[in-house]
């Protein structure tokens, strides 16, 4: 399969997008909300508009809220999922199953944006519309070692010495961005060999903008999807710039598979105001908000905040890893697919 896009209608509908964060200045990448500062230490080698940083603050508790959606969880482990939430998660876009059955390729005929990496050449940055920006002794590079299609993979660390790196590739503005309904669905493959052993915060995917309406003090939001709790167990987060006004976060016990190939899948709807996330096909509740986070799941560190996550516009779209405190990370990245629906594993 080689890269390929398909531009969106020229006539797009500009509705409101989903922001991410943890800490006082996404763009930069300092962050000091709930456990400790994030630094951004060391040189900068973005070659993309500044990708958010921050940190979530830390949260044990842990106890369903039916009446959200969210997944019950009790005594720091999942008791289950509430089926409406994941109904009407898989409804949207249509029907995983058949996107799966489907294939990376079937599925790439008619989604905006899909590409396994095999087209360019190892090692060096991936290339057509891809930037990407690396921090401190972050480090990414197109290589062989790892594969889940064809002949290559992008290859995604962070050593974890510094308090703060990143290791991002980036697809921004058009013809991708912006999106109608602000509603962006995607899907990668994803090889993951190291995780932080301690509570580190760490992002995986990124989606953010600069324009969040309504509020015209706040110059970009993000909506992420990374992990914290022991460094391993996956969480959706929210923050804003300029910094402490939210950082709002949501966790989960699900662990992160390591020395696997893992199909992983999200939806960011800036029009509802809500996050989803699915494992290898199979939505994660306790990871899915509805407009603000389930109290007993996360909060915002910003009590004064209103706890809704207020989506931007969305005009950029991030994958790779970054993280806010010491700890490393390490992982390898295929057969990326961007889409306005689901579009299901291959």
């Amino acid at each position: 399969m080689t890269t390929s896009h398909r531009c969106a209608p020229c006539l797009l509908v500009l509705l409101v997008a989903a922001a991410v964060g943890c800490g006082t200045d996404v763009a930069s990448g300092q962050g000091n909300a709930g456990r400790g500062t994030a630094d951004a230490g060391g040189g900068d080698s973005t070659t993309s508009s500044g990708a958010a940083g921050g940190e979530a603050g830390d949260s044990t508790a842990r106890a369903g809220d039916g009446a959200t959606g969210a997944a019950s969880e009790a005594g720091g482990a999942d008791a289950g999922a509430d089926g409406a939430v994941g109904d009407a998660a898989n409804a949207m876009g249509g029907d995983a199953e058949a996107g799966s059955e489907g294939g990376a390729g079937s599925a790439c005929a008619t989604a905006l944006y899909c590409d396994n990496f095999d087209s360019y050449s190892a090692p060096g940055n991936p290339g057509g519309m891809w930037k990407t920006s690396t921090q401190a002794r972050g480090t990414l590079s197109v290589d062989t070692t790892h594969a889940y299609s064809g002949k290559n993979a992008v290859h995604v660390t962070n050593p974890g010495a510094a308090a703060f790196e990143r290791a991002f590739m980036s697809l921004e503005g058009a013809p991708i961005f912006p999106l109608p309904h602000d509603t962006l669905f995607g899907r990668m493959m994803i090889y993951v060999t190291r995780v932080p052993t301690s509570t580190v915060h760490w992002t995986i995917i990124q989606g953010e903008g600069s324009m969040v309406p309504g509020f015209p003090n706040i110059t970009q939001a993000v909506y992420r999807y990374g992990g914290q709790i022991n460094g391993n167990r996956l969480m959706s987060n929210y923050d804003t710039v300029p910094g402490g006004q939210s950082d709002c976060a949501q966790r989960s016990d699900v662990p992160v598979p390591e020395n696997k190939w893992s199909c992983v899948e999200w939806r960011f709807d800036g029009e509802l105001k809500e996050l989803d996330f699915w494992l290898d096909g199979s939505i994660i509740p306790a990871l899915s908000v509805r407009q603000k986070a389930v109290p007993a799941q996360g909060a915002c560190q910003n009590p004064n905040w209103s706890g809704i996550w207020e989506p931007p516009t969305f005009d950029a779209i991030r994958l790779g890893w970054q993280h806010y405190q010491q700890g490393p990370g390490e992982a390898w990245i295929d057969d990326v697919a961007i889409d306005t629906k689901r579009i299901g594993c291959p």
